[in-house]
């Protein structure tokens, strides 16, 4: 009986540290002023949930617009925050039009409406090779398969397979956010993956591996090829219906909306995309925004070469150039 009294207190105990840890987690994880690399659907459920999206101007999009190699302090958006605007941004690295489609259906689910949405197109993710042309996040995908028609999801490529484990996983990470968000943790305590991961950053920076890793990464035009697909777009594009369904959702809800045509690096890649086929693709998307009332920033050729990484990724100071015309061009 005593072995079952303590085994019982220890276990009583285990329950309780568990409960305040995690109470401390929801109330005490501070906000970050992007996603992390590495986000899960109950960090994700929180960012949307949890900060008055109602008051901001919520951004979704790529890569390009979450700030792509720099430090979040000199992303665009956070250099708004920095002046006092209020906006909130849910881009990602491996974001695409299906996934701002999808962040929008996940705002509606709980609940939530921004005071304004901007979103960008990026004409090579409407490129069938492209790794985000049919597939969402995986951390969005967990939290808004289910709610996507069957004719939606028959588009997709679905990654989250619904196996037992998957929605043991899903359940527990809902009500224990601990678990949920593990990965953001990590992320956040260490500024990468784990501690293993931020020591080896340190170390091949001070060895100068990264330097000299940075210096044959390079971007040449042949690493370019066939990023773009010129082919006409139609409804048959994945990227195109999505894009629809998209801008109509957003005129139905009366949800004042704004497409940034992501800047692209004419000088970089002028052989492959200042040809018509490329202007008639922009052509096409700015069509089916203006259709649906959305607003559209076109930056496809503000910027000069030395403002880009590579091909769409902007420099430090193509972040503060972007922040000014956003500045400028939104009712911020």
């Amino acid at each position: 009986m005593r072995f079952v009294a303590l085994l019982a207190k220890v276990l009583l105990s285990m329950a309780l540290t568990l409960a305040f840890v995690d109470v401390a987690v929801r109330l005490a994880l501070p906000r970050e002023p992007r996603l992390e690399d590495n986000f899960s659907a109950a960090y994700l459920q929180r960012a949307i949930c949890g900060d008055g999206l109602w008051r901001k101007t919520v951004f979704v999009g790529d890569s390009a617009l979450w700030g792509y190699r720099v430090a979040a302090g000199d992303a665009a958006l956070t250099r708004l925050n920095h002046d006092g605007v209020p906006v909130e941004n849910l881009s990602f690295e491996g974001g695409s039009v299906v996934n701002s489609y999808a962040l929008l259906r996940v705002m509606d689910m709980y609940g939530v409406r921004p005071n304004a949405l901007v979103f960008n197109v990026n004409l090579k993710e409407f490129n069938r090779a492209d790794n985000q042309y049919r597939t969402l996040y995986p951390a969005l995908e967990q939290l808004v398969w289910s709610d996507l028609s069957p004719a939606q999801r028959a588009l997709l490529q679905q990654t989250q397979k619904p196996t037992l484990d998957a929605r043991i996983d899903h359940a527990v990470s809902g009500g224990w956010a601990l678990y949920g968000m593990r990965a953001d943790i990590r992320e956040m305590l260490f500024g990468s993956a784990d501690a293993a991961s931020a020591v080896a950053e340190v170390t091949h920076r001070l060895s100068g591996e990264s330097a000299r890793s940075a210096a044959s990464h390079v971007p040449t035009p042949a690493r370019f090829l066939g990023t773009y697909d010129l082919t006409a777009l139609n409804d048959a594009n994945v990227e195109v219906q999505f894009l629809r369904a998209l801008a109509a959702r957003l005129r139905r809800e009366h949800i004042p909306a704004y497409a940034v045509l992501t800047p692209t690096n004419h000088g970089l890649l002028h052989d492959y995309i200042d040809v018509p086929a490329y202007a008639a693709q922009l052509s096409y998307v700015t069509r089916i925004l203006h259709a649906n009332g959305i607003s559209v920033l076109n930056y496809d050729r503000t910027f000069a070469p030395d403002e880009f990484l590579d091909n769409d990724h902007l420099t430090v100071a193509g972040n503060v150039h972007l922040a000014t015309l956003l500045r400028r061009d939104l009712p911020l």
